[in-house]
């Protein structure tokens, strides 16, 4: 299990707080998504654990203090420049040490593949302003322009790897 307290994460953090009753998770999502992700956590029990934030990731107030963070495909919808102000906030919302867990469609370095990726890519062009699949070189980047270390990869059953980065202590 993950040493949290205080987590920032949305319906992803369901399986962290079934790991112990000491996590507290607060979701961040859009108003009509939340009673949605509030029903999902009382059925499996771990509703009084979480907290709700309701509004846009880039403008509600995050708080602060939290361990881990989960941006769990975000940032492909949001292009670079806003991927790299969200990165910026939750990094100023995490306590020193604390970890950020990204999920995305990766493309490799010279973005050629995988097809899963390239094809999301596509997506994004089409029903985006913004949004693309990015490398890990180009999100690795980004997370050490505001400030996080350790940045790595972690293989994660799904299409594409986390990317983890802490904040320094």
């Amino acid at each position: 299990s993950f040493p949290t307290r205080r987590s920032s994460d949305r319906v992803w953090g369901i399986g962290l707080a079934q790991k112990s009753k000491n996590i507290q998770v607060t979701a961040v999502d859009w108003a009509g998504v939340i009673p949605v992700t509030k029903r999902i956590t009382q059925k499996h029990g771990v509703g009084n654990q979480f907290n709700f934030i309701e509004g846009d990731i880039n403008e509600v107030n995050l708080g602060s203090g939290y361990d881990f963070a989960t941006l769990g495909h975000i940032l492909h919808s949001e292009g670079e420049a806003r991927s790299k102000k969200l990165l910026k906030r939750v990094f100023d919302a995490l306590a020193p040490g604390g970890v950020i867990a990204i999920q995305e469609f990766l493309a490799n370095d010279d973005r050629s593949g995988p097809p899963v990726a390239m094809i999301f890519a596509l997506n994004m062009l089409v029903n985006t302003d913004e949004g693309d699949t990015f490398t890990f070189p180009e999100i690795s980047k980004w997370l050490e322009a505001v400030g996080f270390t350790e940045t790595r990869q972690v293989d994660a059953p799904g299409p594409s790897p986390l990317i983890l980065a802490t904040k320094p202590k």
